[in-house]
């Protein structure tokens, strides 16, 4: 009988191992070599394994005749920068449906680095590690990146990652370039856009979508040359700027204003009263050689024939880009300046009969605040307004409150907007009344009821948002003594 060599009692022996008949003490001599055998027994993994599949699939794909042109594997994989990347993992798995490919974790538990495979794509993340200067978005204060997915039912898919701790900053809608989409944001700072592919469409056909999409409509047949007349205004806007005589002329050269009165206000500077296509706005400023004045500014929707036009007149004239004209899904077109006094104007043509809508006036004071219900809730109180119109979207609340026959427009502050402080002058029947309406409501009080010369009783408050409201009343008319 021919004697076994070593290495075939070896082979053997790792032959019995693998099948689950041999142990390793019965081959002491091979110990060492049987007990790294017996740990890669179970190798490879479950997860390699379905990813070694999906490769191989893949390559025949590839390699099949009737195929299109084959898709190159991504060159370019997100690698995600997450505050509590385990928690991170959990949420894809439960919102996005991830699979965990791997991860490497320090004694001290943090990750520094883990792969995960959302429906076919790799993505890569790790916990913040700022000695590396590899900072999540909360550090950053944000992140100009959004990641697009792909999913057979992008609406399930929002309701299973809303469940699990998203929040939908856009609604799922069909979109012109084929796609059913929206838009979450995780609770670790990333916006996922997700979709859903309901048309296979050429570039050349979303090309002509978005033509089609973003061509101004036509301009109405006939456009007034001035706004209708309109009620009497509740609110004026008070502007109080550095040099009101050089602001006079500027918003005569831009927006066409007529200025209808100019003289000594009650502190010494000048008071200007302008007209824009019949709705009031004052102003005041002071003269040379008086006392410093606190500067009042605000946000203003102005209407005009030809907001291009206007906003382009007004980049002639010294004032700065908030945004160059563009139509909105409201019915207009629309463009932001800021001008040097510091003051913003949202310039507006309305596409309709008139350039002007309906209900609004030919200026419209803006107000900007962080939280719009409690401004509300505020213009109610002291001064009864009615709401007739609210609008709730991730954007934010936009308003518009009636105080007598004005309408004022609120919206909450986004981005880069900063909340107002204007001054504003509200004619109400009674002074007195309103005056004590706006302090139980929360406001304090700057001046109290007093006549005045020209004729009516004022008082001052400031609201809990920043705002001053003066709020008069017209005296009553004295008979003159007969001589």
């Amino acid at each position: 009988m021919a004697k076994v060599s070593r290495y075939e009692q070896l082979d053997r022996a790792v032959q019995a191992l693998l099948s689950g008949q041999e142990r390793i003490p019965q081959h002491a001599q091979f110990a060492a070599l049987l007990r790294v055998a017996a740990g890669l027994r179970d190798l490879p993994g479950d997860t390699f394994r379905a990813r070694l599949k999906r490769h191989l699939q893949r390559s025949i794909e590839m390699a099949t005749p009737t195929t299109a042109t084959p898709r190159p594997a991504p060159a370019a994989t997100p690698y995600l920068c997450v505050r509590g990347a385990a928690a991170a993992i959990e949420f894809y798995k439960n919102a996005f449906g991830a699979t965990e490919i791997g991860r490497l974790t320090q004694p001290d538990g943090k990750i520094v680095h883990a792969e995960i495979e959302i429906g076919g794509a790799m993505i890569m993340l790790a916990d913040e590690l700022p000695e590396y200067g590899f900072l999540s978005p909360q550090t950053i204060g944000g992140v100009p990146l959004k990641i697009h997915l792909h999913f057979d039912d992008v609406d399930a898919l929002v309701r299973q990652a809303v469940a699990a701790g998203a929040r939908l900053t856009r609604p799922v809608k069909d979109e012109f370039y084929g796609h059913r989409e929206g838009q979450l944001t995780d609770p670790f700072g990333y916006t996922w856009l997700v979709s859903t592919v309901k048309e296979e469409l050429s570039f050349a056909e979303i090309e002509r979508r978005f033509a089609e999409l973003t061509q101004p409509p036509a301009p109405p047949k006939q456009q007034p040359a001035k706004p209708r007349a309109r009620k009497e205004q509740s609110v004026i806007p008070y502007l109080v700027v550095g040099e009101p005589l050089a602001y006079a002329d500027f918003l005569k050269q831009v927006f066409s204003a007529e200025e209808t009165l100019r003289t000594t206000g009650s502190a010494g500077g000048w008071h200007i009263e302008m007209n824009f296509g019949g709705t009031k706005v004052m102003m005041g400023g002071p003269r040379e050689g008086s006392a410093g004045i606190t500067l009042y500014t605000a946000t203003l929707h102005l209407y005009v024939p030809d907001a291009d036009a206007v906003y382009h007149r007004a980049l002639a004239a010294g004032a700065t880009s908030y945004f160059p004209p563009v139509d909105r899904p409201y019915g207009e077109r629309q463009a932001g300046i800021q001008d040097a006094a510091g003051n913003t104007w949202y310039i507006a043509t309305h596409h309709g009969p008139s350039y002007i809508p309906e209900d609004m006036a030919a200026v419209n004071l803006t107000m900007h605040y962080k939280d719009a219900d409690l401004l509300m809730e505020f213009l109610k109180n002291a001064f009864g307004a009615e709401v007739p119109f609210v609008h709730r979207s991730p954007e934010g609340t936009y308003a518009r409150a009636r105080i007598g026959e004005t309408l004022l427009q609120i919206g909450e502050t986004r981005g880069a907007v900063t909340p107002d402080s204007p001054m504003v002058l509200l004619t109400v029947e009674d002074a007195d009344a309103a005056y004590q309406r706006a302090l139980a409501a929360g406001a304090e009080s700057i001046e109290k009821p007093a006549d005045q010369p020209y004729g009516a009783r004022r008082a001052g408050v400031k609201d809990p948002f920043g705002t001053t409201w003066y709020v008069s009343s017209p005296l009553p008319r004295r008979k003159r003594p007969r001589k």
